[in-house]
């Protein structure tokens, strides 16, 4: 009997394992897309200021 009690509770241990994992992958694609965003926000944010940069330049030039 013990020996089927200790692997009902492997089974379960396994089986919580795989629920865990599955919810960290899940986690992971979602901080993935949040991080994409940010990175494309920043580069749109980037290129505004080069172009404000570029626009003083050329009025301080004339």
């Amino acid at each position: 009997m013990t020996a089927i009690k200790d692997v009902m509770t492997a089974l379960k241990e396994v089986l919580l394992l795989t629920e865990k994992v599955t919810r960290t992958g899940e986690t992971l694609s979602e901080v993935a897309r949040e991080l994409r965003e940010h990175d494309r926000r920043l580069i749109r944010l980037e290129t505004l200021v080069d172009l404000a940069r570029s626009k003083n330049n050329r009025l301080i030039s004339d």
